[in-house]
């Protein structure tokens, strides 16, 4: 049993050894083919002909211009675009916005303070008054002739004339109040509304409309209603002297026979004199100078 066993082992050993030595054989016949082998490149042939043939001619010479064509018939117009409710919301919407930059009155105005009107007049509004005059301090003079008090003058944050062009336009349209303010140098205070306000233009000389009193001050405007405005260089007064200049100055104002009224008099802490300085009559009497007014109107 031993002796078959070594046999047999000795017969796989001979077969492994015979294939490895016919393996290491059929290799280096091959390599020794590729190697030796005699083939060769062959030759490249010709390049194939285009399928046009033929050299091809020259361009030809361009034809005549045709006449043009006739004109087209109109088309037909198209429907305009309506805005609808988005663009009207803002529409409305950028008008409020313009009256909050540029109010065309301290009535449509936002805020207070200076301000320049569409119309381009830089007005001072108050709670929706326009104020067009202003005392305080003296520190303006008022002491002008006819073409300041129609054009203005002053600080517009400080005492001023707002110009009696400017209150002219304003007024001209109706619908406009008058408030009076006045104030004593003891600091006391009273006002004089009236419900109706206007005056004319230039040519007939600013004839001042006011009506419909109330308030504590008195009226003593009403015998200026109906009466032109005056000044030292436009005498258009019914005294025979010049109620401009009768009173210690030459301010602007509208006079009857001079009058009871005369908040554009010369700035005084003490009377020089009969209606001297600025006077309302029926507060004050004509011997008691006031300290600050302020005129300011509205038209709704």
């Amino acid at each position: 049993m031993r002796g078959a066993v070594l046999l047999l082992s000795l017969a796989c050993y001979v077969m492994m050894t015979y294939s490895e030595e016919r393996r290491q054989v059929l290799t280096t016949d091959c390599n020794n083919d590729v190697v030796n082998s005699t083939m060769q490149k062959g030759d490249k042939g010709d390049v194939g002909r285009s399928g046009k043939s033929g050299i091809p001619g020259a361009q030809g010479d361009p034809g005549a211009k045709g006449e043009p064509g006739g004109v087209g018939q109109k088309g037909m117009q198209g429907e305009s675009c309506a805005l609808g409710s988005l663009g009207t919301d803002i529409i409305t919407r950028l008008a409020k916005l313009e009256e909050f930059l540029i109010p065309r009155s301290c009535v449509t105005s936002l805020r207070d303070g200076p301000q320049r009107l569409t119309s381009g007049v830089e007005v001072y509004c108050e709670d929706g008054w326009t104020i067009f005059q202003r005392r305080i301090d003296g520190s303006v003079s008022f002491e002008r002739r006819w073409d300041d008090y129609a054009n203005g003058f002053g600080q517009i944050d400080g005492e001023f004339w707002l110009g009696l062009d400017n209150i002219h336009e304003m007024t001209r349209g109706g619908g406009c109040r008058l408030k009076i303010e006045l104030w004593d140098f003891d600091g006391n205070q009273a006002h004089a509304d009236y419900s109706s306000f206007s005056i004319e233009s230039a040519e007939n000389l600013y004839r001042l409309h006011v009506s419909g009193y109330s308030g504590n001050a008195g009226d003593s405007l009403a015998n200026s209603n109906g009466r032109p405005f005056s000044t030292e260089d436009s005498d258009n007064d019914y005294s025979r002297g010049n109620c401009a200049t009768y009173f210690g100055g030459s301010q602007g104002w509208w006079f009857s026979n001079c009058g009871l009224s005369f908040l554009n008099g010369v700035w005084m802490r003490q009377s020089s004199g009969s209606h001297h300085g600025i006077i309302w009559y029926h507060w004050k009497r004509a011997t008691e100078p006031l300290k600050e007014t302020k005129m300011k109107l509205r038209c709704d």
